[in-house]
C-alpha cells in the first residue's frame, strides 16, 4: 500500500489545471484565505508557469491596499520571491549563461570612487566585496545570456541605497518651540542597518534577471524590492487607525453619557460636568501610545512563533545567526528589527483567521497589548488543514 506524504498531497503537477482541495486549504496558511476566485487563478498560472511551489515558501502572493483618488481603497496582490527564486527561474530557461557581480560603490563625492580610464573618461570603481566603513551608495550586478533573437548578450541592472533602503523619517526637538519636526533623514529599519550591503545587492540581481528574461520575470518581484511599498502599507495601516481613534474621539464629544474602557463616565443632570472614576487599568490609547517594554517586546516574539506555528527556539537560532546572540540577549532597538523583519508574515497569516489583530500589527500595535499570554495567538484547531 502506498503512503501519500504531504509534500505528495500539494505537489502541483503538470498535468493540473487548479488547485486540488487540500492546496486550496493549504493556501490559507500563507495568505490567500480571503483572495478571491480570479486571484486564486492568477496565482496558480504564476506557480506554474515560473515552476515555484508555494507550499515550500519558495513564492509568495501578497495582498496590498493602494489609495485611489475619489475612490475606495484599492486591494492588488504582487507575486513576490526570493533572490533564489530569481535564479531558478533563470536558469530553467537555458538561456543563461553565468551571474557577474554583485559589485558595489561608493558616493558620487567621494574621489576614491573614481578612475580615470585610458581613453581620459572619469569611470566609476566597483569592488566585488565591500570591507569600507558606512554602506554603500549602490550595487550592480549583470546576467550574461543568450536572447531570443539567439545573440550572446549582458544585461546590467544598478540600484541605489537611497531608492530602495526600508528606513522612517527621523526626527527632532526644535529647543525653541519645543514641537517636533522631520530632520530629513532617513533612519534605517528592519535588517536595513545591519545588512544594508547584502540586502541592495540582492535588489540589483533582481533586478538584472528581470531585465535579461522579461517574459519569464515580469510582475514578479524580490522581496527586498518591495520593502518601501510594505512600509507604506503600514503607514497607511496607521493613518487608518488614527482616524478610527479620531472618529471615536468625535462621537464622544457628542451628546449623552459616552462609556470608554478603563473609565467610568457618570452622566448627571445637576449641571455639574461628569466626573471620570479612576481605574488601575490605562485605555487602550493610553496603553498604545506608551513604548514597548524590553519583556513585552521579548513575549511578543513568542506571539509572533506561535502565529507562525513555530517555536521562539527556531526564531532565536534564525536570529543567533544573523545577529550572533540569542533573543534574550537582544536589545530592545535589535528586537524591533526582529520583529520588523516577521512582521509581513504575521499579518498575512493572521489575516486569514484574525482581520482585526492583523490590522492591529500592521497599525504598529502589539499583539500582547490585546492579550498578554502570547499562546493566545497560535492558529485555532477549527482553521487548521484536516487530514
Amino acid at each position: 500500500m502506498m503512503i501519500e506524504t504531504a509534500d505528495q498531497v500539494l505537489e502541483i503537477t503538470a498535468k493540473q489545471r487548479f488547485w486540488t482541495k487540500a492546496q486550496r486549504v493549504a493556501l490559507g496558511s500563507i495568505g490567500l484565505a480571503n483572495a478571491t476566485t480570479a486571484e486564486q487563478v492568477a496565482f496558480f498560472h504564476i506557480c506554474k508557469s515560473t515552476g515555484l511551489d508555494p507550499f515550500r515558501r519558495e513564492i509568495y502572493y501578497i495582498q496590498r491596499k493602494r489609495k485611489v483618488a475619489g475612490r475606495q481603497d484599492e486591494l492588488y496582490y504582487t507575486a513576490q520571491t526570493g533572490i533564489d527564486g530569481f535564479r531558478h527561474i533563470g536558469q530553467r530557461t537555458s538561456r543563461f549563461i553565468r551571474r557577474v557581480g554583485p559589485f558595489w560603490t561608493g558616493p558620487d563625492d567621494d574621489p576614491k570612487w573614481w578612475t580615470v580610464g585610458e581613453d581620459g573618461i572619469n569611470h566609476r570603481r566597483w569592488v566585488d566585496v565591500w570591507l569600507g566603513p558606512g554602506l554603500p551608495a549602490a550595487a550592480m550586478c549583470r546576467i550574461e545570456h543568450v536572447s531570443i533573437a539567439g545573440v550572446r548578450t549582458v544585461s546590467q541592472a544598478v540600484a541605489l541605497f537611497a531608492e530602495f533602503a526600508v528606513g522612517k523619517d527621523e526626527w527632532a526637538n526644535d529647543p525653541n518651540t519645543g514641537e517636533g519636526y522631520k530632520t530629513g533623514k532617513l533612519k534605517l529599519t528592519g535588517l536595513w542597518p545591519r545588512m544594508g550591503v547584502h540586502m541592495i545587492g540582492k535588489v540589483a540581481e533582481a533586478q538584472a534577471w528581470r531585465i535579461a528574461f522579461p517574459r519569464e520575470l515580469t510582475g514578479i518581484y524580490e522581496h527586498d524590492e518591495m520593502g518601501r511599498a510594505d512600509a507604506e502599507q503600514r503607514d497607511l495601516a496607521r493613518e487608518e487607525a488614527a482616524e478610527r481613534r479620531r472618529a471615536v474621539r468625535q462621537e464622544a464629544q457628542g451628546e449623552g453619557p459616552v462609556v470608554i474602557k478603563g473609565t467610568v463616565v457618570d452622566s448627571t443632570t445637576d449641571g455639574t460636568p461628569p466626573q471620570p472614576q479612576d481605574t488601575t487599568q490605562p485605555t487602550d490609547d493610553e496603553t498604545s501610545n506608551q513604548p514597548p517594554r524590553l519583556d513585552e517586546l521579548r513575549t511578543e516574539v513568542r506571539a509572533y512563533a506561535a502565529v507562525m506555528g513555530t517555536g521562539v527556539t527556531q526564531v532565536s537560532q534564525r536570529w543567533r545567526r544573523i545577529a550572533g546572540k540569542s533573543v534574550t540577549e537582544a536589545t530592545t532597538e535589535e528586537l524591533h528589527q526582529l520583529l520588523d523583519g516577521l512582521r509581513d508574515h504575521v499579518i498575512n497569516i493572521l489575516r486569514s483567521w484574525n482581520a482585526e489583530a492583523a490590522d492591529h500589527v500592521a497599525a504598529g500595535g502589539l499583539l500582547v497589548r490585546r492579550d498578554p499570554d502570547y499562546r493566545t495567538w497560535s492558529r485555532p484547531t477549527s482553521d487548521a488543514p484536516h487530514s
